[in-house]
């Protein structure tokens, strides 16, 4: 288990502890992903439970918070997702423990619907939503945001792992209150080969029903193999016809490159563009649902055509 590991818990344990005698406010949180889909090419239908997570949060006192919670990865063991001790003063935020990760948190805030599909960079290129370590934010003003992290590099599924720790900054920018902008680094190395991600972002508020996001990842080296490389670009909007009803559109376009070595290139099958497009009903104020139309359409000849029909659920306490 990786040193630094031990060093958090007794962090948080030492600080929970000291902040003890303070009114402490818990609330239980439960989230359930349900999915099924018809493959129109081969007249199947699969159904799978793909995500429940439980735990709770908790506000120890105006600066102290926390949130525990227990990721059941397709009804299997459970996992340790968030766990996470957080600081607020003034424009500072220190998160510890196991969160999510800068590359991937703000990005799955604006697309919103965790529940229909992941976002990119989780989808394409797997990297973890949440890992071990700690980060420190800071708002500079109404206009400027940064943040550097420190994580373990394996994600929360692979905490026992060699660890290969990982530095990230990023930086967000909100030069008009309907336009947010950001960019993240990080790097991460084995026997001299580091493995680098960069993205950034752009987001848009058009008005109270309509938002538009657009994203550029790019992967170099991925799993310390050299010259394995990978570019994604994804592009989504919604709009809201009712208040309990929204359109969403979604295009991804990944194009991988073969490395420079006799592997072959590792996400060849999923080279191509996808798009999906579909309609989110909000039935409660804690159950959504979605009916949607994917395709995907591969870059290489030989790799078949997909055609899909998919009815998500969503509960969210």
């Amino acid at each position: 288990m990786p040193r630094f590991y031990f060093l958090i818990i007794f962090l948080c344990l030492s600080i929970t502890t000291s902040v003890a005698e303070e009114k402490i406010v818990a609330k239980p949180f439960l989230h359930s992903y349900t999915q099924a889909h018809g493959d129109l090419r081969k007249d199947t239908i699969i159904y799978r439970q793909e995500k429940v997570i439980f735990g709770v949060d908790v506000k120890i006192n105006e600066n102290w918070s926390a949130s525990v919670g227990f990721d059941l990865i397709g009804m299997n063991k459970p996992y340790l997702k968030p766990t996470v001790l957080t600081y607020r003063k003034d424009k500072l935020t220190i998160n510890s423990g196991i969160f999510f990760t800068s590359e991937l948190n703000i990005n799955q805030r604006f697309w919103g619907n965790r529940f229909i599909e992941k976002v990119a960079a989780d989808k394409w290129l797997r990297n973890p939503t949440a890992d071990l370590g700690i980060r420190v934010a800071y708002q500079w003003n109404n206009f400027i945001t940064t943040d550097v992290s420190l994580v373990s590099g394996n994600g929360y599924l692979f905490l026992l792992e060699k660890y290969h720790p990982k530095p990230a900054f990023r930086v967000i920018l909100t030069p008009v209150q309907p336009l947010r902008l950001g960019g993240y680094i990080s790097t991460r190395k084995e026997k001299d080969i580091f493995e680098t991600t960069f993205n950034c972002f752009a987001h848009l508020q058009v008005s109270e029903k309509w938002k538009a996001t657009g994203e550029f990842h790019n992967m170099v080296n991925y799993r310390f193999v050299e010259g394995n490389k990978i570019n994604v670009m994804s592009f989504h909007s919604a709009y809201k016809l009712q208040q309990w009803l929204e359109m969403i559109a979604r295009y991804d376009f990944i194009k991988s490159n073969k490395p420079n070595t006799s592997i072959e290139r590792w996400n060849v099958k999923n080279d191509g563009h996808e798009f999906t497009g579909g309609l989110i009903f909000r039935c409660f104020p804690t159950v959504r649902t979605s009916i949607n139309y994917r395709n995907k359409r591969p870059l290489v000849d030989n790799i078949e055509k997909g055609d899909w029909v998919f009815v998500c659920l969503e509960f969210h306490y």
